[in-house]
């Protein structure tokens, strides 16, 4: 955990067994929680920065987690076991399964926490009642895997990102495209490589292979920066929920804050 004004390191969670392949923090800032290849979710208290839970039933690899907007005890977690699992962290247990036919790579919980987005393999998006575990509805948003699934802060549109390097944004209510944006220098580098949306709902943020951040204007479509500093394949991008700064991890462990 690092302060973005300094740059500072506050604190190191230890305790995962495997390799770390997603993160979320709780709404109410207390808890961290890590999506592992161990095929376990690890909690870690954010000021003791202790395990509180580790969850276990996934019987393979996490590569995804999210959590309620509203709420600090539940999480989503998708594994490549091709289930989604609803966890309740109060319980420290699952509370419902959602099983699927294409692996998924990253999952998203709508404003209400009623259902989940997910994103596969396949190039589809689908939408589940998480209670209930039943396919609401699906799309064929990319002609490969999708790599990312991220909301905005309305709630109004998702985002979507894929290895066939274009990001679709759906209205939430239909799963109807109304956007799509490219870039010819835009290449995402793995299948989990994450874009964002900004707290405005007004841009796009999606890290390259080359190292570089093309950020994207929502309403107009067009690129109105290339963020230039790494030099490594950029693996992920988060606005901070106040505006700025945004951060891009690259795959060779560096982190830049841009404001």
């Amino acid at each position: 955990m690092w302060d973005t004004n300094s740059g500072t390191l506050i604190k190191s969670l230890f305790g995962s067994l495997g390799n770390i392949l997603d993160l979320a923090v709780t709404h109410d800032n207390k808890s961290v929680i890590a999506a592992s290849s161990s095929n376990n979710l690890f909690v870690w208290d954010v000021s003791s920065g202790r395990v509180r839970h580790t969850l276990t039933g996934h019987t393979d690899k996490v590569c995804a987690v999210d959590v309620s907007k509203f709420s600090s005890r539940h999480v989503v977690s998708a594994a490549y076991d091709r289930t989604i699992k609803l966890w309740d962290l109060q319980k420290g247990y699952c509370t419902n399964t959602v099983l699927f036919t294409s692996n998924c790579n990253a999952i998203c919980l709508s404003i209400d926490g009623l259902t989940v987005f997910s994103g596969h393999m396949d190039g589809n998006l689908r939408l589940w009642d998480i209670q209930t575990g039943k396919l609401l509805s699906e799309v064929a948003g990319h002609s490969s895997a999708v790599t990312s699934v991220s909301l905005s802060r309305n709630g109004n549109r998702i985002l979507t990102s894929g290895r066939d390097n274009v990001h679709n944004v759906f209205d939430t209510r239909t799963l109807e495209i109304c956007g799509t944006l490219r870039a010819s220098g835009n290449r995402l580098a793995s299948n989990w490589s994450r874009s964002c949306i900004s707290p405005d709902d007004d841009y796009v943020a999606a890290g390259s292979a080359d190292g570089t951040v093309h950020v994207w204007s929502l309403s107009k479509g067009n690129i109105v920066s290339i963020l230039k500093e790494q030099t490594s394949p950029i693996l992920c991008c988060s606005w901070s929920g106040i505006g700025k700064p945004l951060a891009s991890a690259d795959k060779n462990g560096y982190v830049c804050t841009w404001t």
